[in-house]
């Protein structure tokens, strides 16, 4: 099937780009893409061989109306501010041959590239900086391709940030230049950002010149930042297979006034060399055919987004402008400065500010809410805290009346428990010998100083003596309530011991009789006292009963 003339210009663009030498393949890829190279291009160095065509194929008439803003997924970049691409021309028909002259001017131009390399080793060492020659840009010319040209290389693979940091240091390597953080870091007490130091570092005085900040991540992780803080995004792609970039390298990355008004507005700056597959994609997104290629990026109001019945939808993410060429003209630091200052800064700060204003509003609220939150966990601590004081205090209180209570009942079961037992032991004891039987006379001082005679017989022990003296602080003298038996379970303790008043001697309580304790066998007068603290207060209320 034959094709069109523009179809048969995609097909011989893409086999300049991509110096395939597989027609059928290729035509059918692009078939299936619809015939646009870039997605081509793409799925080519990504490795997809399936990809789905578009939804409907533009009509002649479609692309000389007016550009409508189209749909934006999220983070992707708007570049309808930019209006159409301009097409790109048809590639001279030297593509053809240049692959056999290829290997002829490798093989002449061997000894010029060791020597180069080696005087750019040399040159690195010193930190001194060093022109990058690039015997694939030196072809490219010599056979009459357009240095602005895709290189044909397919990609290098890589982690996007492990990509930028090894573009940043060759560099840096290359210009001689250090980023403005680093060089912050390395010099303290120096205000790196004035004109003087500017300046001397321009001239090439100290130990270099300065680079902006470059970004070191992906280019999406930029366009997250710049979207989430609100600030402009600056976009430069190089291709080393291009005279121009070493001289956009040394003029334009460290020019003072460039690196100033980056820094100082705080550009996002990302950076990649379209070798690296990242910087290569970007390239794709951003449209860029020519290099060096600078892009600035930022958050604008969407054409039309704005209604009767409210206001703009939130901004979203434009190129706002593209810079591609020599840079000695489009991408000259003059140039781009100027832009910056008098075009894009103007446009874009009303808009970063507002949204920068909103931004801070929000955090503030969100901090408010915070504090809110906090202040009211803090009282809830405390009020839950004082609540379970007051509850523990409670308890301890009832713990205690519950104890108190529990004693008082012992106390009192207790006192009922010997008072039934000394009611059992009077009516139990025996009774005193009669007159014709021999006894033993003792004669006991109560605590209360009464005095009581009692007589024993001899064969009586020292236990019968105590319990005759105990059951005297009986309360009660009815003899018809007292039980049978000796209270179950109970066992009683003497409150009082018995002694000789003079000299003192105490009658240990025993099972002895009283004829066999010298001290008692004849009789005598015995001392009741009290143990310490017990029964003296119930010795005394029975008394005044």
């Amino acid at each position: 099937m034959s094709i069109t003339p523009s179809q048969q210009e995609a097909l011989l663009q893409f086999h300049a780009i991509t110096n395939s030498a597989d027609v059928e393949s290729d035509r059918a890829l692009l078939e299936r893409v619809g015939w646009d190279v870039q997605r081509a291009i793409q799925a080519k160095y990504d490795g997809d061989d399936t990809v789905d065509p578009p939804q409907s194929e533009p009509s002649p008439s479609s692309s000389r109306s007016p550009i409508s803003p189209r749909p934006l997924e999220p983070l992707e970049v708007d570049d309808s501010l930019q209006g159409p691409n301009p097409p790109n021309g048809r590639k001279p028909a030297s593509f053809v041959l240049y692959p056999i002259f290829n290997r002829v001017f490798a093989i002449i131009s061997y000894p010029i590239t060791v020597s180069l390399s080696v005087f750019a080793f040399i040159f690195r060492l010193l930190r001194l900086p060093f022109p990058r020659f690039n015997t694939a840009t030196l072809r490219f010319n010599f056979f009459g391709a357009t240095p602005q040209a895709r290189p044909r290389r397919p990609p290098r693979p890589g982690n996007p940030a492990d990509a930028a940091e090894r573009w940043i240091r060759e560099l840096e390597d290359e210009t001689g230049a250090i980023s403005v953080t680093r060089a912050a870091a390395s010099a303290t007490g120096v205000d790196l950002n004035s004109d003087d130091t500017l300046r001397r570092r321009d001239r090439g005085e100290g130990r270099g010149r300065l680079l902006p900040d470059f970004w070191v991540g992906s280019y999406e992780s930029a366009l997250k930042t710049a979207q989430k803080d609100a600030k402009p995004m600056c976009v430069i792609l190089t291709c080393e297979e291009h005279d121009d970039t070493a001289e956009f390298k040394r003029s334009v990355l460290t020019d003072p006034d460039l690196v100033r008004v980056l820094t100082d507005n705080d550009f996002i700056v990302w950076g990649g060399d379209v070798r690296d597959n990242e910087a290569h994609q970007t390239s794709l997104k951003l449209s860029a055919t020519t290099f060096p290629f600078v892009a600035f990026i930022a958050l604008h109001p969407r054409s039309g987004s704005r209604t009767a019945s409210g206001p703009s939808s939130p901004p979203q993410l434009c190129v706002l402008s593209r810079h591609e060429g020599s840079p000695t003209s489009v991408t000259s630091a003059t140039t781009l400065h100027n832009h910056i200052t008098n075009t894009l800064l103007p446009r874009v700060t009303p808009i970063l500010t507002r949204v920068k204003n909103e931004i801070r509003s929000r955090k503030q609220e969100q901090e408010l809410i915070a504090q809110q939150d906090r202040a009211y966990k803090e009282a809830e601590r405390r009020d839950r805290e004082k609540m379970e004081r007051r509850q523990a205090e409670e308890r301890r209180k009832q713990e205690e009346e519950a104890e108190l209570r529990r004693l008082e009942r012992e106390k009192i079961s207790k006192v009922e428990q010997r008072e039934a037992w000394r009611l059992w032991k009077r009516k139990t004891l025996p009774a005193e010998p009669t007159a014709s039987e021999k006894a033993i006379r003792i004669v006991v001082r109560m605590p209360n100083g009464e005095r009581l005679t009692k007589r024993f017989r001899p064969t009586e022990s020292v236990e019968d003596l105590y319990a005759a003296v105990d059951v005297c602080f009986l309360s009660r003298d009815e003899d018809a309530t007292a039980p049978s038996i000796a209270p179950v379970g109970y066992t009683h303790e003497y409150e009082f011991c018995l002694a000789t008043s003079y000299p003192r001697k105490e009658i240990e309580l025993s099972s002895e009789t009283l004829g066999s304790v010298d001290i008692l066998k004849g009789g005598g007068n015995l001392v009741v006292e009290m143990k310490a603290g017990l029964g003296l207060e119930e010795s005394e209320e029975s008394d005044q009963e």
